[in-house]
């Protein structure tokens, strides 16, 4: 891999950020998968990490050291224990320290639940967590957002959080959040800019196994399942079902001004991602990030959007795209098409082992698998890519009068009636050992042709490429 030495390095480091994560009940399955990542890049020496793994474990309570009570039957004046409950969250976060939890049982609690200020953080041996217990339901309290995460190691677990159509977010995690958690719990129904963000130096966040969905920004707009804000690092995404909001599933934001750092660390795994009005994955100037495993669907071209099921643009640097399965969309995968003034062009961008399908032009999209514009240092390596109504690839059409640069094409299948055009803007292009459908249409602007061996000869590539059987 061109990139391999600094890719294993970036790894090394995920890999080292998750043993970091102290919510000991999340975080075990997820150590064992980076573990192995480290691993596999390291080229099978991950000894450290394996230790580091164990001695967390080692160091996770089996129990709560204490159990502190809310009930809407309870009294704040109450010892806060089973049988005398406190009456709301707000009471018991004073109360709570490292090691213990919060049982919230069933009912509704509407206040704003912020935990910060004289609220006690979590320890990466020691987590607090916060955890319903049956169907305890958030809703807008006073001010702000619903749930507020500003310290380290707190586990928030298995609530209902409804924002009721209000202007607010659902849940935001800022500034020193290492080890911090958002886990099992349906987030749903705001009107503001997205459900779940992360911004203002949020840190070592882990949102895992939640249903974020139906978030709408009244009267009109963008509203995203998750933010990750410019300033955010080492932020994890893993099998949440994430749909029907007006915006994207997940949007990893470009910085607001100039200086401004961007969001780095972004892992964006195992997730269901549908059906909304945008796209599923919207990468800006982000940094070192992975979508992987995820399976996306529901996607059409709209006054916003080509609908993408993955968008990677502005200023976008070191990005996997590995291991996805994609149907359904306006567009499979973008990398480029969309610049900021000046700024650079999304580079270091690895497309690999994505399985695509029914890729459609309703709505007036192009029904393109993968298309690369405007970028440079882009691997596109393993696909699978099948019933494109338009072609399966485009590559170096010259969006934004810009050439995509030293991009590298092999190893991928393309079946369906349009395989292959590129554009007159390839400096660097190599490409080569595909497997295409026989019979199908190929264009190296301006000519089109069918036939792999006229193909070869039109365009100067895939000299070792074959047909399917």
């Amino acid at each position: 891999m061109k990139h391999g030495a600094r890719r294993a390095g970036f790894w090394l480091g995920v890999g080292l950020i998750t043993a970091m994560l102290g919510a000991c009940g999340h975080v075990e399955r997820a150590e064992d998968e980076r573990v192995a990542q480290v691993e596999e890049a390291m080229g099978g020496a991950g000894t450290a990490g394996t230790a580091a793994s164990a001695k967390h474990r080692d160091s996770c309570p089996e129990h709560f050291s204490r159990e502190w009570y809310v009930s809407p039957s309870g009294s704040d004046g109450a010892e806060g224990s089973e049988g005398a409950p406190f009456h709301t969250i707000r009471r018991a976060l004073k109360a709570v320290g490292p090691g213990e939890a919060i049982i919230v049982l069933p009912g509704e609690y509407a206040e704003s639940v912020v935990i910060d200020g004289d609220v006690k953080a979590g320890r990466k041996d020691a987590p607090i967590t916060l955890m319903a217990r049956g169907h305890a339901r958030i809703l807008p309290g006073a001010g702000g957002a619903l749930v507020q995460v500003r310290k380290p190691y707190w586990v928030v677990d298995g609530f209902d959080i409804d924002v009721k159509g209000q202007r607010r977010f659902a849940v935001v995690f800022e500034g020193d959040t290492e080890g911090s958690v958002l886990s099992g719990s349906n987030v749903h129904h705001g009107a503001l800019g997205g459900g779940v963000t992360t911004y203002g130096g949020a840190r070592g966040v882990l949102i895992e196994g939640n249903d974020i969905h139906d978030f709408r920004k009244q009267p009109r707009g963008d509203s995203h399942g998750v933010v990750i804000q410019a300033t955010s690092r080492d932020i994890t995404l893993r099998e949440n079902d994430i749909h029907d909001n007006s915006g994207d599933s997940v949007q990893c934001l470009k910085p607001d001004r100039a200086g401004q750092a961007p969001a780095r660390g972004v892992l964006i795994e195992s997730n269901r991602l549908y059906s909304n009005d945008e796209n599923a994955v919207d990468i800006k100037t982000c940094s070192d990030v992975v979508v992987r495993a995820n399976h996306m669907h529901g996607f059409r071209k709209s006054a916003t959007s080509a609908g993408e099921a993955v968008v990677i643009h502005y200023s976008a640097r070191n990005v996997r795209v590995e291991g996805n399965d994609i149907a359904d969309a306006g567009r499979g995968i973008s990398v480029g098409g969309v610049r900021d003034g000046n700024q650079p062009h999304p580079s270091e961008v690895e497309v690999k082992d994505n399985r695509i399908s029914d890729i459609s032009q309703n709505g007036g999209g192009d029904g393109v698998g993968i298309r690369v514009e405007n970028a440079r240092d882009v691997e596109v390596v393993g696909n699978t890519i099948e019933k494109t109504e338009g072609y399966g690839m485009m590559l170096g059409l010259g969006a934004n009068d810009a050439p995509s640069e030293n991009v590298t094409v092999h190893d991928n299948s393309l079946r369906g009636q349009n395989l292959v055009r590129l554009g007159r803007h390839r400096p660097g292009l190599r490409m080569d050992r595909n497997r295409y459908a026989a019979g199908g249409r190929f264009k190296a602007d301006p000519r089109e042709v069918r036939g792999l061996d006229t193909w070869k000869q039109v365009s100067g590539v895939d000299e070792k490429s074959v047909e399917l059987p």
